[in-house]
């Protein structure tokens, strides 16, 4: 639930993430300042200098705290950053916000179970994103238009950042991008996915309840899909990652 600390175990694992920098009250004051020098001399603020990362227009500003896409905003120039920090602080618990790099690409959303280190991929969707610069989602589509490489790549980098958390026994959902660069991650948290995906779409899809899989691993015992029998009939994706491919999967029975 702090979306720094997350990106800062991302970072110090190299697993492909955003670079990203935190601003409270006091990056607001040298926001201010800078905002006023460059007005007095014509120039631009020179960000990297600022942000202390390198990073260009466009960003993403967004509470560390916060869910829902509440305060999270795309910025475009200088002053809509200084509006955009400020609304995300107002947002947050700890009043911080975070000021990312923008990701560019199709969004996709991942719930798993993750049980002694295995994961098992249990929900795959397209997110559908409107009304920018806001990220509002609209919906999802299930089986996304990716190719199996693509796929592969998002899966390979969620499972990175889950072992990154050190997430070993319960729940992880991810919120993954496909950009040029490749696979990135948007956020992952140590839970399933809400919105009715993971008690209403995903099962609905595959058949599999995936809240009372959980259950069964709160309790401290091995869920059926965990038993070697059945991971066997799963598809492989890494080392200790499967994906859960549904029998007799149609894409009418997913919406």
């Amino acid at each position: 639930t702090d979306k720094a600390r997350m990106r800062q175990c991302f970072k110090d694992a190299n697993v492909p993430s955003p670079l990203f920098t935190e601003a409270d009250a006091e990056t607001l004051k040298t926001f201010k300042n800078a905002h006023n020098e460059a007005e007095k001399s014509k120039k631009s603020p020179v960000l990297a200098q600022i942000l202390k990362i390198n990073v260009d227009f466009p960003m993403v500003v967004k509470p560390v705290d916060n869910m829902g896409a509440r305060g999270c905003v795309t910025v475009r120039n200088f002053a809509e950053l200084f509006a955009a920090v400020e609304d995300a602080i107002k947002y947050s618990r700890t009043g911080r916000a975070i000021i990312e790099e923008y990701m560019d690409g199709p969004e996709f959303s991942i719930d798993s179970l993750v049980l002694d280190g295995k994961i098992i991929i249990t929900g795959f969707a397209a997110r559908h994103i409107f009304y920018p610069p806001y990220f509002i989602e609209m919906g999802h589509t299930m089986s996304s238009a990716v190719t199996k490489q693509q796929r592969d790549e998002v899966f390979k980098v969620f499972a990175q950042g889950v072992k990154a958390l050190g997430l070993s026994k319960g729940c992880a959902k991810g919120d993954m991008k496909l950009t040029k660069k490749g696979g990135m991650i948007g956020e992952i948290a140590a839970r399933l996915s809400g919105g009715y995906m993971s008690g209403w779409t995903f099962p609905y899809a595959s058949g599999v309840n995936l809240t009372e899989q959980a259950f069964f691993i709160a309790a401290g015992e091995v869920p059926s899909l965990f038993l070697p029998e059945n991971l066997a009939k799963m598809e492989k994706v890494a080392e200790n990652v499967w994906y859960f491919v549904p029998e007799n999967f149609s894409a009418e029975r997913a919406w």
